[in-house]
């Protein structure tokens, strides 16, 4: 089962380069700044967001901005694969239907572009936070890794909801919900310091809590998360993926039946 998986990615490679190259051109087609629109979306929620919390916070400006910088980047790509992921069968129903094509290809060409879109990003608005004070550090050489460890398990994830939400089509209402909660209630606006002690516990059951802190760590901080910490979202990584690709390649003959 794993091992079609992805040998039919590599069969169809051509089409799956041809479906990323696409989705990263005709996002802001016709749009007049374009690309841009990558930078420029993130960092609009960055200023808006850092001048009203910093004054909540009673923290200076700048050093809530690249705070708030280092949690924005892994939500917004995780937040982004899921919700557009998993409905990526859904809005390519009419191919799917005409051609023999494998389904995962759509999923995982939306989620890889998404890809792209953040690491351009953030690399940009990381020039942006460096000017305003953001640590330069060896330790940023991690960033891939942590950008590899996130695709996994929001990839896994959006490959499981894409299957659901062929059968249950109210499912990516209620996942923007989930979406929209898990944004205050992970550590990106906040330390999570400043939680009750006897409710910390809580955040240690989100995994977004674990994503943030190996973001948040070589950006804010100029440092490493601890091996522990990489151990929990590697593990997370690798379950997400298995069971995203087990339960794809299990339930994909019957979509288009359902579509």
């Amino acid at each position: 089962m794993f091992s079609v998986f992805f040998k039919e990615l590599f069969q169809y490679n051509l089409v799956l380069k041809q479906l990323i190259w696409q989705q990263l051109t005709m996002r802001y087609r016709r749009t007049a700044l374009g690309a841009f629109w990558t930078l420029l979306n993130p960092l609009l929620t960055m200023v808006v967001t850092s001048i009203v919390f910093s004054m909540i916070m009673r923290w200076p400006l700048k050093t809530f901005a690249v705070f708030l910088f280092s949690g924005l980047v892994p939500y917004t790509l995780f937040s982004n694969c899921l919700s557009q992921g998993m409905q990526a069968l859904l809005n390519n129903e009419s191919l799917i239907k005409k051609i023999h094509i494998p389904k995962q290809i759509f999923v995982i060409s939306i989620s890889v572009s998404l890809l792209v879109d953040a690491i351009f990003s953030t690399l940009c608005l990381f020039i942006i936070a460096l000017a305003i004070g953001a640590p330069l550090t060896f330790s940023l050489f991690i960033l891939p890794v942590n950008f590899l460890l996130l695709f996994c398990f929001a990839l896994g994830l959006a490959l499981m909801l894409s299957i659901a939400t062929v059968s249950f089509r109210d499912l990516p209402n209620i996942i923007a919900v989930v979406l929209q909660a898990a944004y205050y209630l992970t550590p990106i606006i906040y330390p999570v310091t400043i939680v009750p002690e006897e409710y910390r516990w809580l955040f240690s059951l989100n995994p977004l809590t674990w994503f943030v802190e190996i973001f948040r760590h070589p950006l804010y901080e100029g440092g490493l998360a601890s091996i522990e910490v990489y151990g929990q979202v590697t593990a997370l990584a690798l379950i997400s993926m298995i069971l995203g690709v087990y339960t794809f390649k299990k339930h994909d003959r019957y979509i288009v039946y359902k579509l």
